[in-house]
């Protein structure tokens, strides 16, 4: 009966943690019925209104591989063949197919967490690791952006798993044969992860790496001794197609990605990296949106430290064991600080290449491996407790598990509530900003100070067809946003501004930042220009004032 209670223990707990999971992804998916969307979002919904040869042509002026925008036109089009898609009562607006497309990766997850991950280490590991991969700082906003993050962290953390499970069939002899399940399997995530983002390719090549490296040396190390025949070959010749077929795949794609490299060498908006950088990539892996901030540093150090504490214990059980699971989870854990180092090397080798998101496609396979290492040391912990054990350093480590998986819990219960919260706030904020935008005219003078604003009102105000000019003030849009955005203009002297005023125009100045203030100072001073603000106004995560400008 106690061992009952001892396995009942560990699989409430893991399936609690995994209807908290499932209940975080039904909240995405409820969040997902809005269409505030924000500038890099614009991007997709712009891509994927196009036919695809032309998406195509756009993406491969982009940064970004184009296997995301593909996935998301194929739902759009299909959906729209069906007269799902649209404006009118009973049909879903695009942004809202799209935010369900993202949250949609999840489910998968989900399904490998209560599959394949439970059956090799257990409901206790499968349930933190389905709660900490939608939960965990940064993560619930990426259950629904309309980018390709949610992909980029599916097809790496599959292609991880199934690179594992193609060594166990390397380790268990030619008994399995080609293990042609699995290798297509690594065949296709690691292709995908590639075509998807270019640090799901680096992480795609990490795993690869390591997984060769691995085989090769085993393989090596038995040649001469009877240990030979219980290692497959055929496995490792599985893995060595597999490696060869992705390169393959990739040939389409190398020239627009020579291309885009060379455009990003010579001019791209990411800013140089330091010592800071690791700083800030913990921070972005840590950091809860806890209301004290002391106490958010606080949980983030020693979730640090717990973490940094227990792969170190794992690492030294691997050389001695050298078990294939003890390996699985140092190589999860390893593949995000190698994307890290190697996204500051080519940062400073060639230009600033880096932000803290491009760890996102890592995120999967490092936060496996911290749930697998917590569940084993909570494992240990409820059998120490039940055996009475009392030895010291074994103990701190358990312990150690333990209060990982708390402060997990905890963080990812803030992190996610504060997610639900801010979408709330920017749904309701966005329906009074979309009332502000019906009010206004097709004829009216619109002028923002803010690229991002203005890309963000050409799409909402012209998403019906209509013709509306919105103006930037002394700069230009971005050449893809001109290009895909109707009515993008410019206005470079504020005389222009006076001059439609004394021809009776209704002008709208739609100001962000500080600098609205000073603008406004200016034209007054220069030409006479007044101005009511007419209120603060959130379209997503912009906030602008309206102002209406007049000449008297």
């Amino acid at each position: 009966m106690k061992l009952l209670s001892e396995v009942k223990a560990k699989t409430w707990i893991g399936i609690a943690f995994f209807v908290a999971a499932l209940y975080c992804i039904a909240r995405s998916v409820i969040l997902s019925f809005s269409i505030d969307i924000w500038y890099d979002e614009l991007f997709t919904m712009e891509f994927v209104t196009r036919p695809i040869g032309e998406m195509l042509s756009i993406a491969a002026r982009d940064v970004h591989p184009p296997l995301y925008y593909i996935i998301v036109r194929i739902f759009e089009a299909a959906l729209g063949a069906a007269g799902l898609i649209g404006d009118a009562p009973g049909q879903m607006a695009p942004e809202v197919l799209a935010k369900l497309v993202s949250v949609f990766p999840f489910f998968i997850l989900m399904i490998y967490a209560v599959t394949v991950i439970r059956k090799k280490f257990g409901m206790l590991a499968a349930g933190i690791f389905s709660f900490a991969i939608v939960s965990m700082p940064q993560l619930p906003e990426y259950t629904t952006e309309i980018r390709m993050y949610s992909y980029a962290i599916l097809f790496v953390i599959g292609l991880m798993i199934h690179g594992y499970l193609l060594y166990e069939s390397f380790l268990a002899g030619n008994e399995r044969g080609w293990d042609i399940g699995n290798g297509f399997a690594v065949w296709f995530y690691a292709s995908a992860a590639a075509y998807t983002h270019y640090y799901g390719a680096l992480a795609a090549g990490i795993i690869y790496g390591m997984l060769f490296v691995i085989m090769l040396v085993s393989y090596v190390k038995t040649m001469k001794s009877d240990e030979r025949k219980s290692l497959s070959f055929k496995a490792f010749g599985m893995l060595i197609i597999c490696m060869n077929l992705t390169a393959i795949a990739y040939i389409p794609w190398i020239s627009v990605f020579l291309s885009q490299a060379s455009a990003v060498k010579a001019n791209y908006w990411i800013q140089p990296v330091g010592i800071r950088s690791l700083g800030s990539a913990v921070k972005h892996l840590f950091k809860g949106y806890f209301v004290n901030e002391t106490l958010a540093v606080i949980i983030a150090v020693v979730l640090f430290i717990l973490v940094a504490a227990l792969f170190i214990k794992n690492f030294v059980g691997l050389i001695k064991s050298r078990e294939s699971e003890d390996l699985f989870v140092i190589m999860s854990f390893l593949v995000l600080p190698l994307l890290v180092a190697g996204g500051l090397i080519a940062s400073v080798l060639l230009r600033p290449v880096f932000v803290n998101r491009y760890m996102l496609p890592a995120y999967g396979c490092f936060w496996l491996a911290i749930a697998i290492m917590a569940s084993r040391e909570i494992e240990e912990l409820i059998e120490a407790v039940k055996n009475k054990k009392t030895a010291l350093l074994p103990g701190c480590y358990q312990v150690a598990g333990a209060v990982l998986a708390a402060l997990i819990l905890l963080t990812g219960i803030v992190d996610f509530k504060s997610f639900i919260g801010n979408e709330e706030y920017r749904q309701v904020n966005m329906e009074k900003t979309l009332e502000l935008f019906d009010g206004i005219s097709s004829d009216t003078i619109i002028i923002s100070n803010f690229n991002h604003v203005q890309g963000l009102l050409g799409y909402y105000l012209n998403r019906n067809s209509e013709d509306y000019r919105i103006y930037l003030y002394q700069q230009e849009a971005e050449p893809l946003i001109d290009e895909m955005v109707p009515g993008l203009e410019t206005i470079d002297d504020p005389v222009d501004i006076a001059n439609y005023l004394e021809g009776g125009k209704k002008v709208l100045f739609l100001g962000s930042f500080n600098s609205r203030e000073v603008l406004l100072q200016e034209w007054d001073d220069e030409f006479g220009i007044k101005n009511d603000n007419q209120g603060s106004y959130l379209m997503e995560r912009y906030w602008f004032d309206v102002f209406k400008l007049k000449n008297y």
